[in-house]
């Protein structure tokens, strides 16, 4: 019964495959152009757009060529930015919502016309029908190239055209034509022109044509040798790689190599975050990227690669030489996947975050991951067996459909199970929004719930100023950025850098949540004296006036003061001094994993100094004394006082992890000059939300 139904299954798609075919390619444009307008833009968009692409197309057409040659991007391939240049004069766009948006389709076009090219090339692998679409589907379904398919116009665009260049290329080794050889040097070019790391093509050709020239020698096989037609590939390929990159039109030679130089070694630093601890690019682990290919897409697709890894290895175990002559694709797949790592390492080369720059190698891993698919149907002899196998591969595409349609439109953010079962845990160790998409849907939620005619927001980065690109023109003329946070109606932060509790603003106005994950957040910006006169649940409250002292603070610096109006106890930093007496509080009930804390301080003060400079530091640490908490919640001025003075001040706190938390409070006395201090009151409340 099982095998009647697995071969009807069989025969269904074989007599229907073109149906199929085309029913999946049409519901994937028509789900592609109802949502391309849904993601928000990247740090890398607008220097993509005017660094590289205007750049150089103000080098073509007004001759400006000290923009291009001094730029940053001079070596970024400008291939695909300059085709979108010519759609955006095209259609006279100018306003730049309209600009990044017609981005990000054309985009997306690029990358759905390379998931056919991609069935091709499945095809000619696995030389059947249904496991060609199997591959198809696994190319589109994996959930962080697919979000980039829609806005990364460097990493995922070089996918796109390395798979339609890979599939010409096959092409022209099996009919080396004069076309062909035209057709795939065009495509080689223009995908070299993208990211240099394409000249990895012509490198594959010239592979295989010597495991041709081999055959031919040592087997004696009837392999009709084309050196003509590898010559006239040659040929088309270098002047086309010049046309398409205007910089070498000025010395093709020294900024070929300059630019193969500063790809090895990208001059970018930034820390990455990586099980937990912020590590700089250029020193991040050899496993990074190897880690980064497999937990980025579900756990059955590595699996399928793994086997098809051992399926390869046991076929060159068994024949090794004859492994070259008679697989020469499977050879071509193992170097299109790992000699980008094996580059990597050898060149201690810069990782980008999740290892972006090596999306191209996707193609690589989904067709050894199919054939693997295809060795396990033949090794696998139970129909009941091979039925699981398929019925498993269905449940888990739906499973994975479901998955990225509550996480759009960020699927980038996607981790196998077997890492996290949320976000949220998966943030505690990995970055998450590291190319700030989701400023974009924060901008929307403020300039909808907030109706003023400015609106002042302080970005803690880059994506939060460029995302007001793509909100509508009377949305982006109410929005002022501003340096300094203290000037702004809302703090944004993206938690690249910087966990929540490290934040100095904790009032939340809005937000954006995936999956249990915050990824971004709009704080509201509050000023110490708001602050102070906010009510709400009182945790603590404590007075010190130096004559009856509370036995939470410790009485060393007491003294008698003989004040010029009446005698008083106070509390003295002699000169030299750097912390004060301090407070301690070994547990609040009610505290623990409260949002809406405020500390606040009041006190009176005499320092005389020109130069003092001292601050009121509260602490939390948990009980077995493990700091993670330090804010200072006032300062005293560094102008020198003359008597005393009164202050208060008040700051918000984060969540404290426990009831049994320590607090700690004291004076900071950065400067070590005499400071007398008096009337102390410390409160702790939850503000009524």
């Amino acid at each position: 019964m099982v095998q009647f139904y697995f071969d009807k299954c069989i025969q269904f798609f074989n007599a229907n495959h073109k149906r199929i075919l085309i029913g999946f390619f049409s519901i994937y444009l028509v789900v592609g152009l109802f949502t391309f307008s849904d993601y928000g833009l990247s740090w890398d968009e607008n220097s993509q757009w005017k660094n590289n692409g205007h750049a150089n197309y103000n080098f073509i057409v007004h001759h400006d060529h000290k923009t291009l040659v001094e730029g940053i991007d001079k070596y970024h391939g400008p291939a695909f930015e300059l085709v979108l240049i010519f759609f955006e004069k095209i259609f006279s766009l100018q306003d730049t919502q309209d600009i990044f948006l017609i981005r990000h389709l054309l985009t997306f076009l690029v990358f759905f016309v390379s998931a056919f090219f991609f069935y091709l090339v499945a095809k000619k692998l696995v030389k059947t029908n249904g496991l060609a679409f199997v591959g198809l589907l696994m190319y589109v379904l994996s959930p962080a190239i697919y979000a980039h398919s829609f806005f990364n116009s460097k990493d995922a665009v070089f996918l796109s055209f390395f798979v339609i260049s890979i599939y010409w290329m096959l092409v022209f080794h099996e009919k080396p034509t004069f076309k062909n050889a035209f057709s795939y040097a065009l495509f080689a070019a223009f995908t070299i022109d993208i990211r240099i790391i394409g000249i990895l093509l012509p490198l594959f050709t010239l592979l295989l044509f010597a495991i041709d020239h081999l055959s031919f020698l040592f087997r004696k096989t009837a392999i009709v040798l084309n050196y003509k037609k590898l010559l006239i590939y040659f040929f088309f390929l270098v002047p086309l790689i010049i046309l398409f990159w205007p910089v070498l039109w000025l010395d093709p030679i020294y900024h070929f190599i300059e630019a193969l130089k500063e790809n090895s070694k990208y001059p970018w630093d930034g820390l990455v975050m990586y099980f937990g601890e912020y590590i700089t690019a250029s020193k991040l682990p050899w496993h990074y990227l190897l880690f980064w290919n497999f937990v980025a897409r579900p756990i059955i697709y590595s699996l399928l690669f793994l086997t098809g890894l051992v399926f390869i290895g046991r076929g060159f175990i068994k024949a090794p030489f004859s492994f070259f002559y008679e697989k020469k694709q499977e050879l071509i797949l193992l170097c299109w996947f790992f000699l980008p790592l094996v580059a990597v390492v050898l060149f201690n080369s810069t990782a980008f975050d999740t290892g972006r720059h090596l999306y191209f190698m996707h193609g690589a891993f989904i067709l050894i991951a199919i054939y693997g698919l295809q060795h396990l149907f033949v090794w696998i002899k139970s129909v009941r067996l091979k039925a699981i196998v398929f019925v498993f591969l269905i449940v888990s595409f739906i499973g994975l459909v479901l998955k990225m349609a509550q996480l759009h439109p960020y699927e980038y953010l996607y981790f196998n199970s077997a890492v996290s079962g949320d976000l949220k845990k998966a943030q505690q160790n990995f970055e998450m929004d590291y190319w700030g998409l989701a400023s974009r849907s924060l901008l929307e939620q403020i300039v909808e719930k907030d109706s003023s005619t400015n609106i002042k927001l302080h970005a803690e980065n880059y994506p939060f100023e460029l995302n007001a690109y793509i909100l509508n023109a009377s949305d982006r003329k109410r929005i002022q950025f501003v340096s300094k946070p203290e000037d702004a109606n809302y703090s944004l932060v993206d938690y690249r850098w910087h966990k929540r509790d490290e934040y100095t603003y904790q009032k939340e106005f809005c937000s954006v949540t995936i999956d249990n994950a915050c990824i971004a957040s709009a704080f509201s910006v509050r000023s110490s004296e708001k602050l102070y006169a906010l009510k709400g649940k009182r945790l603590l409250y404590e007075i010190n006036d130096c004559e009856h002292v509370s036995e939470l603070w410790s009485q060393h610096s007491l003294i008698e003061l003989n004040d010029s109006i009446y005698k008083r106890k106070v509390m003295k930093l002699e000169k030299g001094v750097e912390y004060s007496d301090n407070m301690v509080v070994k547990g609040i009930n009610g505290v623990a994993g409260k949002i809406g804390l405020i500390a606040k301080i009041k006190f009176s003060y005499n320092a005389s100094a020109a130069n003092n400079d001292a601050k009121w530091v509260i602490t939390a640490e948990s009980a077995s004394n493990e700091p993670y908490l330090w804010r200072s919640i006032a300062s005293i001025s560094a102008q020198a006082t003359q008597g005393w003075k009164e202050q208060s001040a008040a700051i918000e706190l984060p969540e404290l992890h426990s009831d049994n938390d320590i607090i700690r409070i004291y004076l900071w006395n950065i400067n070590k000059t005499e400071i007398f201090i008096d009337d102390i009151e410390v409160e702790l409340i939850e503000e009524d939300l």
